[in-house]
């Protein structure tokens, strides 16, 4: 489910760059339906690879990664539109020709290339997951799960049994938080936890030394402007006369929750940034927040900004919509605005060189080449084992 290119970071995307330093990578892009290579026809701008997935340019490419790194990315033929359908028995009947259309044409084009995958992980696509049995036997099978896919609206129909059947079947799974594990899998299932990371080499040039000295400190949220945010939380915590700016800089995805922002005083919105550009954003902070409402999908998240903020040396604020115990004493915590503002301003008040470094030390533990490297040992026993 996971495509390759877009404008926000992805950790499937990241473990695999990083991987790609040891190992060969081949990742199967996003699976685009027929109604999205109409799309991408009919609206440029939309940038689908509607000519690669239909084979009128090479449907594999050589993505760069660095000066010595590289990955195979292979864009899939297109699948029919499924997700609509909400009986079981017909979405299944679709669901198998659609892993006919993909699979089946994934392995003639690897035998074709002469590529033999040593072993396969599915990232939070159950749907096509629990084809690879039947394409690619033998072959060790992992599953990759970094969301709550029972709280993803446009999966729910189908993605948690369909999930929950293909845990029992492939040699192991990686989840990206404990409660993602605990809550998904039994004692007999194998089962690992590798969390999120951050890209030190983009965050390291950027990374604070001392505090900012100007008397108007910038509070900030890089990320989705969407219904996780706990709007009502801000408005309490903006409306008290607070001494610092809130800044949200992302993609809008719920205009509501937008609108409402906007009427928040001294709160301030901006349109998303590159991926690259987001280091030097986050270096014109004096401290990031997370403030999500506690719920279903929120619980089971490992949120990829909290080490961002900590690698450009950030203090960082959240409300307890997860259990992140990693970060006890570094990161605060509170879901009440009288606290969660008394907080703010004490961690703007007394942040310090030393405090600075510390928070980057922490992040430093957690880049995405160590995350990797994790993950390669797991893939790695449990193929040799």
């Amino acid at each position: 489910m996971t495509p390759w290119h877009g404008d926000y970071l992805k950790s499937t995307v990241e473990l695999m760059k990083q991987a790609s330093s040891t190992v060969d990578v081949i990742f199967l892009d996003y699976q685009f339906t027929w109604k999205d290579i109409l799309i991408g026809i009919l609206k440029p701008s939309s940038n689908i690879p509607w000519k690669n997935a239909l084979g009128i340019k090479h449907r594999l490419q050589k993505i760069k990664v660095s000066e010595h790194q590289s990955v195979q990315l292979i864009t899939p033929f297109p699948i029919i539109p499924s997700f609509w359908i909400g009986n079981r028995i017909l979405f299944g009947w679709v669901n198998r020709i659609n892993q006919f259309l993909v699979l089946s044409n994934l392995r003639s084009f690897l035998a074709h290339k002469e590529i033999v995958p040593d072993c396969i992980l599915t990232a939070f696509n159950p749907f096509m997951g629990l084809g690879i049995t039947r394409y690619f036997p033998n072959k060790p099978h992992f599953y990759y799960c970094y969301d709550e896919i029972g709280a993803a609206h446009w999966l729910k129909n189908h993605g948690e049994y369909l999930e929950k059947k293909l845990i029992q079947e492939v040699n192991a799974s990686i989840f990206t938080s404990n409660f993602l594990q605990q809550k998904k899998t039994s004692s007999h299932q194998p089962s690992h936890v590798v969390t999120n990371g951050v890209d030190l080499k983009n965050f390291k040039p950027f990374a604070k030394n001392c505090p900012n000295t100007l008397p108007l400190k910038k509070v900030g949220y890089l990320g989705s402007i969407d219904d996780r945010l706990d709007v009502n939380l801000l408005k309490e915590v903006m409306n008290s006369n607070p001494s610092f700016e809130l800044h949200f800089v992302g993609r809008v995805v719920h205009q509501e929750v937008a609108e409402e922002l906007k009427s928040i005083r001294q709160t301030f919105l901006a349109p998303p940034v590159a991926i690259d550009e987001v280091p030097r954003v986050m270096a014109s902070l004096d401290a990031g927040i997370i403030p999500y409402v506690k719920n279903e999908f929120t619980e089971a998240i490992y949120p990829l900004k909290i080490n961002e903020y900590l690698a450009i040396g950030l203090p960082v604020l959240m409300t307890p919509f997860a259990l992140l115990n990693e970060f006890e004493g570094e990161v605060k915590v509170s879901g009440e605005a009288v606290v969660f503002k008394s907080l703010l301003e004490e961690l703007l008040a007394s942040d310090s060189e030393e405090k600075i470094h510390k928070r980057q030390k922490l992040a430093d533990q957690n880049s995405w080449a160590n995350k990797s490297r994790e993950l390669l040992a797991i893939l790695n026993l449990a193929e040799n084992g």
